[in-house]
């Protein structure tokens, strides 16, 4: 190995690639224009021959995983391996541009520990998918709702050794319950705004893919150590609500937690002050009316 080989690289870029992919060794080309030094790891599912011959062409270094694992399994493992102080994932299939590549890098180098990409919806998409919204729901119960719809489960993004060390490469494996993981022990989080004619690419037919069933229950079980640590709540406050009080027998349970306040004792078994009737003028008449004909 010369000098270059041993010299410590500034940013790892990792590229989990497919069985036989045809634009991995263009994807490498693209971010070798990237601010260097870089190191650019390219993670194969098997013993891969086409795609590990380009990888290794294209000046990349090739780690080969186990036949049956997915994008963000790949990414986890080339994570281990990763020796930069800024660690970059990116798809397979590169659609961003080397302007957004820098401002998440760079954003990293100023101290951010997590740089995710902004979500930015099509005009014509009347509703968001069912991934986008779980990511919306985690980031606000994570109290991060200024990264809306944001996600570690998808990429580009990246994050320094440090985030890296505190939740573990392990963690990668689940990106949802890595993101809950890095809020809660206090990681710095921000997003870059991709440009508005930028649209992520999402390979439909790749093995590695994960199938949207499993992305929200990824995300439910994050949402579920959210609430172990928090609370059921996961820390949101529930206004003026006397919960404890519906654990509480023979009590009128509505009255009791819409009603209750600090000085109030309870009544004849209620939980709440009664409020005097107020007859009204015609129910009195009547009521004088009776007493006059008993007479």
């Amino acid at each position: 190995m010369d000098s270059l080989d041993n010299a410590l690289p500034d940013v790892s870029v990792i590229i989990p690639s497919s069985d036989e992919s045809s634009t991995i060794q263009r994807t490498i080309l693209s971010v070798k224009i990237i601010q260097p030094p870089l190191e650019v790891i390219v993670v194969c599912p098997g013993l891969t021959s086409r795609t590990t011959r380009h990888a290794l062409a294209a000046g990349a270094k090739v780690i080969h995983s186990y036949a049956s694992v997915t994008y963000d399994e790949a990414r986890a493992l080339g994570a281990l391996h990763a020796k930069g102080e800024t660690i970059l994932f990116l798809e397979e299939k590169n659609s961003a541009s080397k302007a957004l590549l820098n401002n998440i890098i760079d954003a990293s180098r100023k101290g951010w520990d997590l740089v995710l990409t902004a979500y930015s919806s099509s005009p014509s998409k009347r509703k968001q998918s069912a991934q986008r919204l779980a990511a919306r729901l985690l980031n606000h119960m994570s109290g991060k709702t200024e990264l809306e719809a944001a996600s570690l489960c998808f990429a580009p993004y990246a994050l320094n050794k440090n985030a890296l060390r505190k939740i573990g490469h392990q963690m990668l494996c689940t990106p949802p319950l890595a993101l809950a993981c890095a809020v809660e022990q206090g990681l710095s989080v921000t997003t870059v705004t991709p440009p508005s004619t930028w649209r992520r690419y999402a390979g439909k037919h790749s093995a590695m893919k994960k199938q949207t069933q499993l992305i929200l229950q990824e995300h439910a079980e994050a949402i579920c150590y959210l609430m172990q640590d928090k609370g059921q709540r996961a820390g949101l406050p529930d206004g003026e609500r006397f919960r404890v009080l519906l654990q509480a027998p023979e009590l009128l349970h509505l009255r009791s937690v819409f009603n209750q306040g600090p000085s109030e004792r309870e009544v004849d078994g209620w939980g709440a002050k009664r409020k005097a009737k107020r007859s009204s003028p015609k129910k009195a008449g009547r009521r004088a009316h009776k007493q006059l004909r008993k007479k």
